[in-house]
């Protein structure tokens, strides 16, 4: 690829405004499964994997056809990682282990080495079935994600990243040309990935949009208690506006920007 950074929508879902933005309207609005394909020597790396027929798989028998009933996907074969991807990545990291980030790594034939972060595999193994589809990963695709050999993130080495407030992450690659960055607070394990050459941070769903970072609007509580720790989202939350008027220079990106073009 001759692009550093280049972004694919896989796939889509619909949710009312408010559930992602204090003090919006309950309006529906489309939020894309973005994905990012990183250029690296290795090969290209993939953030995420967006939607995929795992996700319809996964979600067609009650309890777990609630979750596409609470968040109506639009996604079609055009969308699918296998159709958009014109080589396989020389690695998939997995930013958190939501079913709108991992189910397309099972469009995947013979899916290249996957990534995550400890906590976030950890947590994952120890649910229920009723605690995984509560958990935004219903049973099935729990089951194919441990059925993974996925490398942790945190066995990677450690490196200072420059970046106030974000000093430190796992040097993904061993050449500190991506860094694994902690973001807690959504879900459990959130993990985004720093770009330094690129000057881009990929920051996952720790802000649904690049103008609620500069809004200052986060998602209300109850969407942030439903979803991970609502203290531990804030704080991470401030901490990427403090970043964005301390370096202005490097875009954050969240993984459903619809200021992203693809």
């Amino acid at each position: 690829m001759s692009e550093p950074l280049k972004f694919l929508r896989v796939g889509a879902c619909l949710a009312p405004e408010v559930l992602a933005r204090r003090g919006a309207s309950w309006r529906r609005a489309v939020f894309p499964a973005l994905v990012a394909l990183i250029a690296h020597p290795a090969g290209p790396v993939l953030f995420d994997t967006g939607y995929g027929q795992a996700f319809f798989d996964a979600t067609r028998r009650l309890p777990h056809r609630i979750y596409r009933w609470l968040t109506p996907v639009r996604f079609s074969p055009a969308d699918s990682l296998r159709h958009q991807l014109s080589a396989p990545p020389a690695l998939i990291f997995l930013s958190h282990l939501h079913g709108d980030h991992v189910a397309g790594l099972f469009d995947l034939q013979d899916p290249p080495p996957v990534m995550a972060s400890r906590a976030a595999l950890d947590h994952l193994a120890g649910l229920s079935d009723f605690a995984a589809l509560k958990a935004a990963c219903p049973p099935l695709l729990r089951d194919g994600l441990l059925g993974l050999t996925i490398a942790r993130a945190e066995d990677r080495p450690r490196i200072e990243t420059g970046l106030p407030g974000f000093e430190t992450g796992h040097d993904v690659m061993g050449d500190g040309a991506i860094i694994a960055i902690s973001l807690p607070g959504h879900g459990t394990g959130q993990t985004g990935l720093y770009i330094p050459a690129a000057q881009h941070f990929l920051i996952a769903d720790a802000a649904y949009s690049r103008a609620d970072l500069r809004n200052d609007t986060p998602p209300p509580h109850h969407s942030l208690r439903q979803l991970g720790d609502a203290g531990a989202y804030l704080d991470t939350f401030a901490r990427l506006r403090a970043l964005m008027a301390a370096r202005p220079e490097i875009t954050l990106t969240p993984s459903h920007c619809p200021e992203v073009t693809t």
